[in-house]
C-alpha cells in the first residue's frame, strides 16, 4: 500500500510541476501528460514518461520532476540526442532539481554543489572529452553521463554568474519561445542568451562544449591595499570578489571580462576589464586589506578552490 500511496501522493504534485515549467520555461501545449508505472528506472517520451516507482516518495517525485523536465528539452524543444544530449539531459537535471527544490524542499545549493564536484573530478580526472563528442563517440560510459547530465547542469547554472540570474531567467523563456520543434543546438542556445543579456558570449559556449579547457583562478598576492589575482586554467571568466578589510568591513568587486563587452547586472564595485590574455590582474583598494575571495557564491566551475582565498 505504501507504493500506491506515493502514487497517489504524486498527482497533485506532477500538476505543481507542470505548472511550475510552463511559468519557468514556456507553456506546456497539449491537454494531457502522463506519468506511467513501467519500464525500468524513469524514461522520458514525446507526452509521458514511464518510471518504475519501487522506492520512497522523495525518490519518485525527483525522478518524476526531472522526467518531466525532459518534456520541454528532449520533445518540444527537440533537441538531437547524439551531437547536443547536453542541451537535454543537462537542461533537464537543472530544472528537475530546481522543481525539486521549489516544490519539495529540497536544497538546490547542496544539488548544485555535488553537480559542481563531480564536474571537478572530471576535469581532474584525465578521461574528459569535449561535449561536441557524439553521444556513442565517447571512450567511457561515465564521460559520456558527466558530460551530458553534470556538466550541462553546470553550463544553464554558471550562465547566471555570467550574465546575472535575471538575464539567465529571461534566456531560457526566450530560448523557449523562438525555439519549440525547431530542432536548436548551442549556437542558437548562445545567440539568444547573448541578445538578452545584450554581452558577447561565443566564447563560453566555445570554452565548456568544445574545448576540455577549465576554469581555475587564484589569489596570488595581497600586499596592504594591493591585490593581484592570476589566472591559471584556460578558460577565462569575469570574476566575483569579496575583500575584507583590515577594519572589519568588506567590500564586493566586479571584474568584467574584456571579451564580453560589457558587464552583468551587480551591485558590486565594478573595476577595470581584465583581458583574458593576461596571466594576472592587479588592482588597488581604498583600504588595507585583509582577506580576498574570489567567487564567494561558487558559481563559477573553479576546479581549485585551494587558492581561490588568501
Amino acid at each position: 500500500t505504501d507504493k500506491l500511496e506515493n502514487w497517489k501522493n504524486l498527482q497533485p504534485k506532477t500538476v505543481e510541476l507542470m505548472q511550475f515549467f510552463s511559468e519557468n520555461i514556456g507553456k506546456y501545449p497539449y491537454d494531457q501528460y502522463s506519468v506511467i508505472q513501467g519500464g525500468d528506472g524513469g524514461m522520458e517520451y514525446a507526452m509521458c514518461t514511464l518510471i518504475l516507482g519501487q522506492g520512497d516518495f522523495d525518490g519518485l517525485f525527483g525522478v518524476t520532476s526531472h522526467e518531466l523536465a525532459h518534456t520541454w528539452f528532449q520533445f518540444l524543444l527537440a533537441t538531437n540526442e547524439l551531437t547536443n544530449y547536453w542541451m537535454d539531459e543537462g537542461f533537464a537535471q537543472y530544472y528537475g532539481k530546481l522543481g525539486e527544490s521549489k516544490l519539495n524542499g529540497k536544497s538546490f545549493k547542496k544539488d548544485t554543489k555535488q553537480t559542481y564536484d563531480v564536474y571537478s573530478y572530471y576535469a581532474n580526472s584525465g578521461t574528459e572529452q569535449p561535449m561536441t563528442t557524439q553521444a556513442d563517440r565517447f571512450h567511457l560510459n561515465r564521460s559520456s553521463s558527466i558530460s551530458a547530465y553534470y556538466k550541462g547542469f553546470v553550463f544553464l547554472n554558471q550562465l547566471a554568474y555570467v550574465i546575472g540570474q535575471e538575464n539567465q531567467e529571461k534566456t531560457i523563456k526566450a530560448y523557449f519561445d523562438q525555439w519549440a520543434f525547431k530542432h536548436p543546438n548551442g549556437n542558437d542556445f548562445i545567440r539568444v542568451a547573448e541578445k538578452v543579456s545584450g554581452l558577447e558570449l561565443d566564447w563560453y559556449l566555445n570554452d565548456w562544449t568544445r574545448t576540455t579547457n577549465t576554469i581555475d583562478y587564484g589569489v596570488k598576492t595581497v600586499e596592504d591595499n594591493s591585490i593581484t589575482l592570476e589566472r591559471i586554467g584556460l578558460m577565462p571568466m569575469p570574476i566575483d570578489l569579496k575583500v575584507t578589510y583590515t577594519d572589519g568591513s568588506t567590500e564586493d568587486f566586479y571584474i568584467p571580462l574584456q571579451m564580453m563587452r560589457g558587464e552583468k547586472p551587480t551591485t558590486a564595485t565594478t573595476i577595470k576589464d581584465w583581458a583574458w590574455a593576461y596571466p594576472t590582474y592587479t588592482f588597488t583598494t581604498s583600504k588595507t586589506v585583509k582577506s580576498v575571495t574570489i567567487d564567494p557564491e561558487e558559481m563559477m566551475a573553479d576546479i581549485d578552490r585551494e587558492n581561490n582565498e588568501n
